[in-house]
This record gives C-alpha cells, structure tokens and sequence, in this order.
C-alpha cells in the first residue's frame, strides 16, 4: 500500500481521499510534517500550498531535502500559472486544484506513484517554455 502524507491546515485534502486505498498520515503544523517526512519517507506527499502559501517553493525544497524520494503533489484553491511553474521547478510532481482532488485522487495517487507527472498539458507547454527562457 502507498504511504501518502499530507500537509493541511484544513480538512480538505482528507475529505477529498476518503476513498483512496493509502496508509495515510495528515499534519497542519509544517515543523511536525518536515520531520515526520524525514522518519517516514512517503512515498507521496499532498501539499497544500495555503501552510507556506509564498513559501511554499522553500518548503518543497527542504521536503525534498528530507525525503528526496518523496513525490509532492501541490493542492490549492486555482493557482495562478507562475506560482505552479515555480513549485514544479522546485521540485513538485505535480498540482491539483482541490475542487476537483476527490474526482482525480484515486488515479492521481496512481500515476504520481508510478513516476508520472500530474499537471495539464498545457502546464507542460508553460513549463517547457520557463525552461527555455532560464
């Protein structure tokens, strides 16, 4: 079974996998979840950008740093463009807006697991083109 963590400081992301097959950890505080990340290495990691919110580029970073193996899935509320840009680029696998978490989650957690990014392909062109200009 897949280990999935999630960093919440609302109920949303759990609500959403109710129904999902996963040995499931959930923090709000952001200290408790950067050593947890480190003693468990998830295989998946939910991170709902409202903890950092402008931060959260160096949150996923010091994940990454605890758990390099992790695979971060950004959840929030319609993020804009730039900002998904710059969480993939530190390190993220993926976004998914958290109206649609608990249509997608089931084969989200599959496809992420499995090594698969999980953004639209419009993403990629936006992100391919970031890459380009740096």
């Amino acid at each position: 079974m897949i280990n999935l963590q999630i960093i919440d400081n609302t109920d949303q992301i759990k609500l959403a996998l109710l129904e999902a097959e996963v040995n499931l950890s959930i923090y709000n505080d952001e200290v408790q979840a950067l050593i947890a990340v480190e003693k468990i290495q998830p295989s998946i990691i939910f991170l709902s950008y409202n903890v950092r919110k402008e931060e959260t580029v160096e949150y996923i970073k010091l994940l990454l740093k605890a758990s390099e193996d992790s695979k971060i899935v950004v959840i929030a509320d319609e993020l804009n463009e730039e900002k998904i840009v710059n969480c993939l680029i530190a390190g993220a696998k993926g976004y998914q807006d958290v109206k649609q978490l608990q249509v997608y989650a089931k084969k989200l957690i599959i496809m992420v697991d499995a090594g698969e990014a999980w953004i639209t392909r419009r993403m990629v062109a936006i992100l391919l083109d970031t890459l380009i200009k740096q």
